[in-house]
């Protein structure tokens, strides 16, 4: 009888198996440890956790996305062949480890990275540092000695040619506000000496929150002069001077770390970027605060439903598209960006703006077409840092900055703040916090778009592409693994592995059920699972 029994479950098992053929998913690399690894020396492996860690602090001082740069930093370490390699971020401090092996103790490396200064020259020569490391040949030495050059290095430009182009930014958002000559003047003068005092009060120590305070106070006395001598609308001069605050946040990056799983980072960028909008929101009402005391009583006749200006008319129209490419050039050159990518930045905002402003006339939300076109700067910013080989932040800020919901917020501190129209104070907030969502989850749905033509996307990836060594890496959407070109024997002599190895795509290959799966190497089987930090960069 129990015999039988057995039998029949036997048979019940081998039914139930056959049933259920098939490709099945990998055990879950929690808790795995690595067997082996080819042995590097301690001493190499701290030179090569110092680059990366060096390199992560330039990424993250210039408002990359947390995942670039784990996966950047990782692609370096791999070039080295230190495969093994923990790369973790949590908002300003940088954690890189090499895991613990059977032959070698584990060694980690903390830098804290108090300092935000953006230049994107330095972060356009550090990707092509990058991509000569991951091109192989380069040694340990030979990296640090070229990023002590990229890091000791002053910005290209001088401190006037900055403060220009943040005049010039200025100029841009007013003619897009639709401000007269005077307000245009004004507020290129204004955001000048908004600069000025904003590096006069960085060198003493002053905190970011009253630099914003002080800079936002300093655009609102202005424009209550202008509108006290000169009878000219406050709103498009105080709107322009808190864009030109707002643009140094890092909103695409913050919502990118949520998109890609680092929520701990996304919480911390995000609340820097509110507090510092809080500080902007105190400059304004203690300018206002001082007008009433002067006796300076202002009335605005604007819609309170109205969160963005769309003109109308093509002069109109022409001139805020003309304004908002503007901006973008003067932004590129206010943040040190190379000189190729000006002409590229002013067409990506002015395209931006085109489009807000075709759906704006064609009656879609504010929300949706801030969206939308945001979706297409994050899709542009990708397409020219592929066939360009440079990264994309510099074209994706420059292209969605001018659409920042400055109007919104001063709407809603003057209507707090003077006119007591609490509601409607209420509803250009909440319409302000909708277009900044808009605006960063929409350039990161347009890389996710874009993501596949780095590596595949068939005959429309082949004419965007060029083929080259990978540099910065940008981890949005399904990002391709990439593995040495050529595995060099363990037995081979400790001097070649001074020396970087080519990485290259790994190779994925048809199962029978028509899904992707990455080859393995026999070689690397033991170190098949091998883990990263948080989200698999290249999962």
């Amino acid at each position: 009888m129990d015999f039988d029994r057995s039998e029949e479950t036997a048979r019940a098992r081998r039914s139930l198996r056959s049933a259920l053929r098939g490709r099945r998913d990998p055990a879950p690399i929690a808790g795995q440890r690595r067997r082996s690894a080819p042995h590097v020396g301690d001493v190499h492996t701290r030179k090569v956790l110092d680059l990366t860690i060096r390199l992560a602090e330039v990424m993250l001082s210039s408002g990359s996305g947390t995942a670039d740069i784990v996966a950047t930093a990782q692609d370096v370490a791999q070039a080295y062949q230190l495969a093994d390699c923990v790369v973790d971020i949590t908002f300003s401090v940088i954690i890189v480890s090499a895991l613990p092996t059977s032959d070698s103790p584990p060694l980690t490396i903390v830098r804290s990275v108090r300092h935000r200064a953006t230049d994107y020259t330095r972060l356009a020569e550090l990707d092509k540092l990058v991509r000569r490391i991951t091109s192989g040949g380069v040694s340990v030495d030979q990296a640090h000695a070229a990023m002590d050059v990229l890091s000791e290095r002053p910005h290209p430009y001088p401190r006037w040619l900055a403060t220009a182009g943040w005049a010039g930014f200025a100029l841009g958002i007013a003619m897009l506000l639709g401000g007269t000559w005077l307000i245009c003047v004004l507020a290129a003068v204004t955001s000048a000496v908004i600069d000025r005092v904003g590096r006069y009060l960085n060198r003493v120590g002053t905190p970011f929150f009253f630099q914003h305070a002080a800079g936002a106070a300093i655009a609102t006395l202005v424009a209550v002069a202008a509108y006290r001598f000169a009878g000219q609308n406050p709103t498009a001069l105080v709107a322009t001077g808190i864009v030109v605050l707002l643009s140094g946040m890092t909103l695409v990056g913050s919502v990118q770390d949520a998109l890609t799983g680092y929520m701990v980072t996304a919480v911390g960028r995000l609340g820097d970027a509110l507090f510092l909008t809080a500080g902007i929101v105190v400059g304004i009402v203690a300018g206002l605060q001082i007008a009433t005391l002067a006796g300076i009583q202002i009335e605005l006749h604007i819609d309170a439903t109205q969160s963005i200006i769309v003109p109308s008319g093509p002069l109109r129209i022409g001139v805020a598209v003309f304004g908002a490419a503007l901006a973008g050039v003067c932004l590129t050159l206010a943040s040190y960006a190379p000189l190729r990518s000006v002409v590229t930045a002013g067409i990506a905002a002015g395209a931006a703006q085109a489009v807000l402003i075709g759906l704006g006339h064609a009656q879609f939300g504010v929300v949706f077409a801030t969206g939308i076109a945001s979706v297409g700067v994050g899709l542009l910013a990708t397409l020219i840092s592929i066939r360009r080989q440079a990264p994309a932040l510099v074209i994706a800020t420059a292209g969605i900055t001018p659409m920042l919901p400055g109007l919104a917020v001063f709407r809603s501190v003057f209507y707090f703040a003077v006119d007591e129209r609490f509601l409607d104070g209420i509803a250009q907030l909440l319409s302000a916090v909708a277009i900044a969502l808009a605006i960063g989850s929409g350039v990161v749905m347009g890389e996710l778009l874009g993501s596949p033509l780095r590596y595949r996307a068939g005959r429309i990836g082949d004419l965007v592409r060029i083929e080259g060594p990978p540099g910065l890496r940008r981890a949005v959407g399904r990002v391709v693994r990439l593995q040495p070109a050529e595995h060099p024997p363990v037995s081979a002599a400790a001097a070649p592995r001074a020396q970087s190895v080519a990485l290259e795509p790994e190779t994925v290959a048809e199962d029978d059920t028509g899904a992707e799966s990455p080859r393995e190497d026999p070689a690397n089987a033991d170190d098949a699972g091998a883990p990263g930090p948080g989200p698999q960069p290249g999962a």
